[in-house]
């Protein structure tokens, strides 16, 4: 899997995947690995992280992370709002997307 993104103005990303331990956590038994779930986001300013999940989980993970509304190109809603630095945008079709 091609790790590496390039959103553009400066700002690439990064897949990490979500496997969470089942005898820890078994509220999650049953439900798949995800390869893709935090998108570790670098603005022009460092690095922070970003959980995401698509559509069909977002009963399970409610009211966290973003939601992938298309894989290829890549769109996530709703804005990502970088609380360090005050960058503020979307990410639409594959691009940053200043707000």
């Amino acid at each position: 899997m091609d790790n590496d993104l390039d959103f553009g103005s400066g700002f690439t990303g990064r897949w990490a995947s979500w496997s969470p331990d089942r005898e820890l956590n078994p509220q999650y038994e049953g439900i798949a690995d995800l390869e893709k779930a935090s998108l570790i986001l670098t603005c022009p300013h460092g690095d922070g992280a970003i959980s995401v999940h698509p559509r069909e989980y977002n009963e399970i993970f409610k009211d966290t992370g973003w939601t992938v509304e298309s894989w290829e190109p890549l769109t996530l809603s709703p804005s990502i709002h970088c609380m360090e630095c005050g960058c503020h945008g979307y990410i639409r079709e594959g691009k940053w997307v200043t707000a």
